[in-house]
């Protein structure tokens, strides 16, 4: 499932990911969130936010990874975090 959506494979299913990823996280292994900016696809602020919003409030991802190309994204993509993180 690459966001919430899905992708023009199908429809992606939240609910069953989240769960894998409870468990996954509960055994005590490192869960790591990538393309959480959509892979470039999620071209509003407003998105960027709730996927980032969301990521950081599931409780069991560890560590994420996102591709940048400026340092305004680099910028963005902290201060985005730091507010999720910090609520």
């Amino acid at each position: 499932m690459d966001n919430l959506r899905g992708t023009e494979d199908g429809e992606g299913d939240v609910t069953e990911v989240v769960g894998h990823l409870e468990k996954i996280h509960a055994q005590g292994t490192g869960v790591i969130g990538m393309k959480i900016m959509g892979e470039g696809a999620f071209s509003t602020p407003e998105q960027r936010d709730a996927s980032v919003r969301f990521v950081m409030q599931l409780g069991t991802v560890d560590a994420v990874t996102i591709g940048y190309k400026s340092t305004a994204e680099i910028d963005e993509a902290i201060a985005r975090t730091n507010t999720h993180l910090n609520s």
